[in-house]
């Protein structure tokens, strides 16, 4: 369920991210991870570097894709059936053929950048507990046009998006779970070579 509410709140992101654009929109949509962050609801993203230091399952992170999946495609019908919608729609298109044009290798190292960056956001407010640290790392991928499976997957649905643009979000969430991974993966090896340096 935690799954789904994390999926709704990026969903709520996204449509202020299609709204406002630039440097507003990539502001405004870090208030769904904040969210996400404070009520410590389950989304993919947040959740895929713990498979570096064995704190989750595949099986249990793919549970949380397809609930977080649940959640965007609920706001997108939601949405359809507002004067929004078509708005929403025409502009989540302009995304959605960029995913397509990219290419498999452009979006799986376009979503590791994202990866690393969520978790940085993640990181940061678990340590220091303000939203600030979470929102910056997040309105910086936004501007820089990284690839989030879970924002991707409610762009697509409310894009009313083709077989093949739904196929990009394989190699995107691969390069999200790469980049979630890298910094703790470093962090961990690091520890067990080099015990003797903090």
């Amino acid at each position: 369920m935690y799954s789904i509410l994390a999926g709704i709140m990026i969903s709520l992101g996204c449509i202020i991210n299609l709204q406002l654009g630039g440097i507003g929109g990539a502001l405004f949509f870090s208030l769904g991870l904040i969210t996400i962050l404070m009520f410590n609801f389950d989304l993919f993203t947040g959740r895929a570097g713990l498979l570096a230091t064995d704190q989750i399952t595949l099986k249990r992170l793919g549970g949380i894709w397809l609930g977080n999946f649940y959640g965007c495609a609920m706001v997108a019908a939601a949405m359809s059936l507002t004067p929004l919608g078509a708005t929403l729609g025409a502009t989540a298109q302009a995304i959605a053929a960029i995913r397509l044009a990219n290419g498999a290798l452009a979006n799986i190292v376009l979503g590791g950048c994202c990866g690393i960056l969520m978790y940085i956001g993640v990181g940061l407010f678990n340590k220091q507990n303000n939203p600030i640290y979470a929102a910056m790392p997040v309105a910086t991928f936004i501007l820089s046009g990284f690839n989030h499976c879970v924002a991707d997957m409610f762009y697509f649905a409310i894009a009313n998006a083709s077989l093949g643009v739904w196929l990009t979000l394989i190699p995107t969430t691969f390069g999200n779970i790469l980049g979630c991974c890298l910094i703790p993966f470093i962090q961990n090896w690091h520890k067990q070579y080099y015990p003797w340096e903090k």
